[in-house]
């Protein structure tokens, strides 16, 4: 048995999010600009040498541009996993323009004249990036999460090796106060994804609240204080109510989530939730995703099978696969499930594959599977 318990304290998350708005520098700091303010100065460059494929529906998978307005970009970009690093100088924003996998060698760089006030603001960022380690026990690193009833992923792999490809899920809105200053955070259809033959223990999880340059603030009344639960693939994946309403919240805070103990139990995860239309399943959403299944799924990216498992998609009964991806879904709700929210060119949700852009190709997509999905409600 793997665990992380509160003598087991370290693991976090690489992942940073964005709440957006005008964030502050860290306590005690001389008075200079805010790193929102830093990003308003490049933000126009920014739009005019990315925006092309990183817009929300571009043709790249990373719409980390997404949003009408400047604001609605710190946000997005904020929140995109290997912008904000605690190394600057290894933000992916730096790095990868310069690598020949970078729109297959054909995207631009960023310009020589633009990077310094990038590197400005990222250091910035960093420099107000919490370290999340708190009292309870193991926790992720402190991220910015995607408002405005977005989809988030955090995954669990810096906890250890035994929870790669393990993730927590929910939608994210800030609410109270007014748009400029809310006062809550709500977090709505919490869900814990573990992947098969190991299932994940948690108890007493907390979400914490890090403002800019001040100590960590818990989750006032401790919501799930008295949580014990034991999820397994394909099993009920809801935390708790799975709900939350953190009534600490201010804009431009990160948010962590600590844990009294997190644990991988050795040995087989059950059989899961078998799928109720095998036969919908292959004859509609087989073929479907076979591209999902060559390009990432099947085993070209091992992360991405970890997470989703495909390798076993064409095999005469496709049970295996069709448990995989049903742990992805909500059944009965096709706008719920995680497969189509998430390769939706249009959502700036975190994915390496959106169809390319082509939204005609997502809804073919849409359309195709669907119809198992509402099939799959009990």
């Amino acid at each position: 048995m793997s665990a992380c318990s509160s003598n087991n304290s370290e693991g976090s998350s690489e992942g940073t999010g964005a709440s957006g708005g005008a964030g502050g520098a860290g306590g005690g700091e001389p008075a200079g600009p805010t790193p929102y303010e830093l990003f308003l100065k490049i933000e126009p460059d920014l739009v005019a040498n990315c925006n092309i494929c990183h817009k929300k529906g571009g043709s790249a998978p990373a719409p980390f541009l997404a949003g009408e307005t400047p604001e609605e970009r710190y946000q997005t970009i904020t929140f995109w996993p290997g912008i904000v690093t605690k190394a600057p100088e290894q933000s992916i924003l730096l790095t990868h323009p310069e690598s020949p996998n970078h729109g297959g060698g054909e995207a631009p760089k960023i310009p020589e004249n633009v990077k310094p006030g990038v590197l400005e603001w990222l250091t910035a960022e960093a420099d107000g990036l919490p370290d999340g380690n708190g009292d309870i026990g193991p926790s992720v690193r402190p991220f910015r999460p995607l408002p405005g009833g977005a989809l988030n992923t955090v995954y669990l792999d810096a906890l250890g090796e035994d929870f790669q490809y393990m993730s927590i899920a929910f939608f994210a809105e800030a609410i109270g106060g007014t748009s400029d200053a809310p006062t809550m955070l709500r977090l709505t259809n919490i869900t814990v994804h573990p992947v098969v033959d190991k299932p994940l223990h948690i108890v007493h999880p907390v979400f914490t609240v890090y403002v800019p340059g001040q100590p960590g603030d818990p989750d006032p009344v401790d919501s799930f204080s008295n949580l014990d639960q034991t999820f397994t693939l394909g099993g009920d994946n809801t935390l708790g109510t799975g709900e939350v309403v953190l009534t600490n919240w201010q804009k431009g805070a990160y948010l962590g989530i600590a844990f009294e103990l997190i644990e991988v139990y050795g040995g087989n995860a059950g059989p899961g939730t078998g799928c109720n239309d095998l036969v919908n399943f292959q004859q509609n959403v087989v073929p479907a995703m076979q591209t999902c299944m060559m390009k990432c799924h099947g085993g070209a990216n091992p992360q991405a099978k970890g997470t989703m498992d495909l390798s076993e998609l064409n095999v005469m009964m496709p049970s295996a696969a069709c448990q995989e991806v049903r742990a992805r879904i909500k059944p009965g709700d096709p706008a719920a499930s995680q497969i189509l929210q998430v390769t939706d060119p249009v959502q700036p949700i975190v994915h390496m594959y959106k169809f390319d852009g082509d939204l005609n190709a997502y809804n073919a997509f849409k359309t195709k599977v669907e119809p198992w999905i509402m099939a799959e409600q009990q």
